[in-house]
């Protein structure tokens, strides 16, 4: 026969491990994916207007929207956007001229979570 304590304390091992694994686990089961890198990079200044957009995410997720926006100007929606999800998409950029430019986006995960985004980049007189 056990004794109380040695059963209580199974028990509390037990415990432990279970909660241990669902915290592991339920924190992989609601990560987001996030922007890893971008082309170009968040905060840049460039001499010369890129010639595509480049973002890389953390995990495969569909792009939804992308717009950008020139200082104060109306953000101009960028298309086509890739049908697929990637964890890498490349879209061609539009004629940039120098000024201070706002990227947005909206992705949505494999989870079914939607992440928004945005970078800046600043063009100079060329």
């Amino acid at each position: 026969m056990q004794t109380p304590r040695i059963n209580a304390s199974r028990h509390a091992f037990t415990a432990l491990v279970a909660l241990l694994t669902l915290l592991g686990w339920s924190g992989s089961a609601f990560a987001h994916t996030h922007l890893e890198k971008s082309v170009p990079a968040n905060g840049s200044v460039l001499s010369t207007a890129p010639e595509n957009f480049v973002l890389t995410f953390a995990e495969p997720a569909r792009l939804t929207a992308l717009s950008l926006q020139k200082g104060s100007e109306t953000p101009q929606k960028l298309t086509p956007l890739p049908s697929a999800a990637a964890k890498e998409m490349s879209i061609p950029a539009p004629r940039l001229t120098p000024g201070k430019y706002v990227l947005s986006w909206r992705v949505v995960s494999d989870d079914g979570h939607v992440m928004p985004g945005k970078l800046s980049f600043t063009i100079t007189a060329q």
